[in-house]
């Protein structure tokens, strides 16, 4: 069979792979200029390694994309970062239970509750329950008021904004279940393993076709015995024509530093508690991977999700970090312009599914109602978070329904 896939994101290249070692010819469309997606990764004449333009990172627990790496010999660095909380002006380590019962914002009994919520979570195979609950109205119950105002209530409101109280349980289940402590990373970075899985591809037959936007999917539909899109819903509908109610989506602003000091010292993760920052999270990423990686900079992304006609989608790195720099200073007071070597900022109108309760009613199908044309992407991984592993999962599943 003739088969084309749109997009090159790692559901594109997971597809295309199992593909061409059915022996079919497959020809995948990208209107990037390199692979990725939402992985795809830049660099700066001073890196031994890309960097992505939104964070990444695996879990040990995520076994698809490991698979992947071992089987095309990509090598994966295993690291076990910090993760804090700042609340109250103050950063509190909380990425352990013994960093969880010594955290003094919450009495001992509020504290043992949230861990043993916790616990259960990663545990219980039974999330469907959950997905009548919301994750405040679950947590509320759970853990208590003070918990969820401490603790999670700053965390939805900051991701999801306007869509915070319609949160599914079920989605904040999917993000304790996988989670693990030690964390990995491709060597090299997301653009080199990227590149590794399309060279894989392309070495068993596949073509790819960069720069080529698909602007109506009768352009490929009319020509190819099978089409696999991996767009976005949004996008899918406007070249499809197909419409999908019930699902909306927010988009990603990342504001990137390199540094000539470490911005958080030992820090990977800070989640930002307090809802008057202009930003939810601050993630060094040299605090995972080595800084001589880049030229001995430190790297911080400053991140947000945000509705795609926000006014983040319009502004500079300048005008970004004018607008952080205050909040940047409460965190580190030593902090000064002078330290930033470069900045940049990236920007995604399509990156995080806002999951409500019920959703497994709005998922879309695989199978699409025009013949031979399957739908693939990242609000189909549900009950899981999106990520490199469930796009890996999701690429090789819409290939086995493609083959039969």
């Amino acid at each position: 069979m003739k088969i084309a896939i749109i997009g090159a994101g790692f559901t594109g290249l997971a597809a295309a792979l199992r593909l061409t070692r059915s022996g079919h010819q497959v020809m995948v469309f990208e209107k990037d200029s390199q692979p990725g997606g939402l992985a795809i990764g830049f660099s700066d004449p001073k890196w031994k390694w890309n960097l992505e333009r939104h964070y990444h990172h695996w879990f040990t627990s995520d076994w698809a994309v490991r698979n992947l790496a071992s089987e095309i010999g990509h090598p994966v660095v295993a690291r076990r970062p910090i993760t804090s909380t700042y609340i109250g002006g103050q950063i509190y380590q909380l990425d352990s239970l013994t960093s969880l019962l010594k955290f003094p914002a919450l009495p001992v009994v509020d504290r043992l509750r949230v861990g043993m919520v916790l616990a259960y979570l990663r545990l219980t195979p039974w999330w469907q329950p959950l997905e009548n609950l919301t994750a405040e109205d679950f947590l509320k119950r759970t853990m208590g008021e003070r918990a969820w105002q401490v603790m999670w209530q700053p965390l939805f409101a900051g991701k999801f904004g306007q869509y915070a109280d319609q949160i599914s349980a079920a989605w904040f289940w999917g993000r304790i279940a996988k989670r693990s402590a030690t964390l990995l990373y491709p060597q090299g970075g997301f653009q080199s393993f990227a590149d590794s899985l399309a060279t894989a591809v392309q070495k068993l037959g596949a073509k790819f076709n960069y720069g080529v936007a698909i602007d109506k999917i009768t352009d490929l539909t009319d020509k190819f015995d099978k089409v696999i899109c991996t767009l976005p819903t949004p996008l899918f509908s406007r070249i499809s024509g197909l419409q999908y109610p019930g699902l909306s989506g927010l988009g990603a602003v990342n504001l990137v530093l390199a540094l000539e000091k470490p911005f958080l010292k030992d820090i990977y993760w800070l989640n930002i508690n307090d809802r008057s920052f202009p930003f939810i999270s601050v993630v060094e990423h040299t605090n995972f991977m080595d800084a001589a990686n880049y030229g001995g900079e430190h790297i911080i992304y400053i991140g947000n999700y945000v509705s795609a006609d926000h006014r983040y989608f319009v502004q500079s790195a300048a005008q970004l970090l004018k607008l952080f720099m205050p909040y940047l200073q409460k965190i580190n007071p030593q902090f000064k312009s002078g330290w930033i070597r470069k900045s940049w900022v990236f920007k995604a109108p399509f990156a995080q599914p806002v999951v409500t309760t019920r959703y497994s009613r709005f998922i879309p199908s695989i199978y699409t109602s025009i013949s031979n044309l399957y739908l693939a992407n990242i609000q189909q991984v549900y009950p899981w978070d999106r990520g490199t592993n469930y796009a890996v999962e999701l690429g090789q599943r819409v290939a086995d329904l493609c083959l039969k």
